[in-house]
């Protein structure tokens, strides 16, 4: 935002001081009082004259200072990425707002290319020596031999050409017309690199961080593209399911932590080799006090789930980032799902806001609502209040949220006084034993079944 008002000031101050150059002219013209033909004339040569100069220091105060702020840079790629269909073009298209957002008018991309095991050039933008697009980057070279890890950037301006290693990679480094390199990685799997060209001045954390942070973005846009890739190529259900449920894995969140004054833990357990019960577990740091709680399946369809499962806690997390209320949220799914024709896929989400105070804020589609424990009080299941699709309950130091699937919600909804018992013989244990202790219990009531088994436990502690 300062960097957005900065540049505003400094355009208007530049064309106040071309008016105000102006009307001292007509002034001056004025006093002189030559011929009338002639003063216009000299007035509208001076006008076309100056143009070009004020255009110019416009051009400089961008460069310098851009008008574009990092979150409408962030929007945009949202938006990119809900329209087009096409993964190559929102990776050209966003490659480019993020050129632009730091003024550097060239760059390239480079992928690893699974199936024919070589780097390729993917993308390169406003090259003048262009490097022949897809043309094959031997894996030999030496920025891929420097790289170990994602944190890992290259900056030409901090590398010392007198020493014969860093004069390497300089020398490819300008090869490839780049000023800086960002790796592109998946985990600890290597995908690729980002390198930039040069800009007028050096490039600030801020936009090196931007390019990490695009680069973990390709990253699991790619492992999106060949997991879907794979799912259409491959005729071997079961090789296909296996390749699925390695890569669906990598999407879930940790099974548990301490996010401020809560701790979570989670019980997950899928019935196949597909995945069809959906958790996601995160800090919103966009906002303040804001912990983002999410459980989603799809019914019917093993392959919608496995292809659009992911791309839905990406689209949770996006538009929770952007600031809206869970049901804003679950409202700009439901809008994509229709405009996406994928009505047949029947989402069925929890998702909910949790505050430092214990406010449990939330909104369903068709997903189980939550039940409370609460010392010497019992299991409680949450009543709907009133009409609205925004839901809320209250959590106080001690008491326990649960989220489960349909198996579990059954089994607690039928027998809550069993369950509360459970829980008082244990709750002075860790949350982690609390869960299998519980977990053991509702395996019971719910017998076997055909369907994956979910359970989020949220314990409010003490004040430190």
């Amino acid at each position: 935002m300062k960097n957005r008002t900065k540049n505003i000031t400094l355009t208007y101050g530049v064309n106040l001081l071309f008016v105000a150059m102006l009307i001292a002219l007509a002034l001056g013209l004025s006093a002189l009082a030559p011929d009338g033909v002639f003063s216009v004339v000299f007035f509208f040569a001076v006008i076309f004259s100056l143009l070009p100069v004020v255009n110019y220091l416009h051009t400089i105060i961008d460069s310098f200072i851009s008008p574009i702020r990092y979150n409408d840079l962030y929007v945009q790629t949202v938006d990119s990425i809900l329209s087009i269909e096409s993964f190559d073009e929102v990776l050209r298209a966003t490659f480019d707002q993020i050129l632009d957002l730091i003024s550097v008018e060239t760059g390239m991309l480079v992928f690893y290319y699974h199936d024919r095991d070589e780097f390729n050039i993917f993308y390169q933008k406003n090259r003048r020596r262009k490097i022949i697009r897809n043309a094959r980057i031997s894996k030999d070279n030496i920025l891929f031999r420097v790289i170990s890890g994602p944190d890992d950037v290259i900056v030409r301006g901090k590398l010392n050409p007198s020493i014969h290693f860093e004069n390497s990679i300089v020398a490819e480094l300008d090869r490839l017309g780049g000023e800086v390199a960002v790796p592109i990685y998946y985990h600890r799997m290597f995908l690729g690199l980002i390198v930039t060209g040069g800009q007028r001045r050096r490039f600030s954390p801020g936009e090196i961080r931007l390019l990490k942070i695009f680069a973990s973005k390709i990253a699991i846009l790619s492992v999106n593209r060949f997991f879907l890739d794979e799912i259409v190529r491959k005729r071997e259900l079961e090789k296909e399911y296996e390749l699925a449920a390695r890569v669906q894995k990598k999407f879930l969140p940790p099974a548990g932590g301490v996010m401020g004054r809560f701790e979570l833990r989670v019980y997950h357990e899928t019935a196949s080799l597909m995945i069809r019960e959906f958790y996601d577990l995160f800090e919103n740091d966009a906002v303040e006090d804001d912990i983002r709680v999410s459980a989603y399946r799809i019914k019917g369809n093993i392959a919608g789930t496995s292809i659009l499962m992911p791309g839905v806690q990406s689209v949770l997390q996006s538009f929770a980032r952007l600031g809206l209320s869970p049901a804003g949220v679950l409202a700009r799914m439901k809008r994509i799902i229709r405009a996406k024709r994928l009505h047949a896929q029947d989402l069925v989400i929890l998702h909910g806001s949790l505050r430092r105070s214990g406010e449990f804020i939330f909104s369903s589609f068709g997903y189980p609502a939550p039940f409370v424990y609460r010392p010497g009080k019992g299991i409680d299941r949450h009543r709907r209040q009133g009409r609205s699709v925004t839901q809320s309950l209250m959590i106080q130091p001690g008491d326990i949220l649960l989220l489960c699937c349909d198996a579990y919600y059954r089994a607690l909804a039928e027998d809550p006084a069993h369950f509360t018992e459970i829980i008082e013989r244990n709750r002075e244990l860790q949350l982690t034993k609390l869960r299998s202790t519980l977990v053991r219990s509702l395996a019971e009531k719910s017998g076997g079944g055909s369907s994956d088994r979910l359970l989020v436990m949220v314990r409010m502690e003490e004040r430190p």
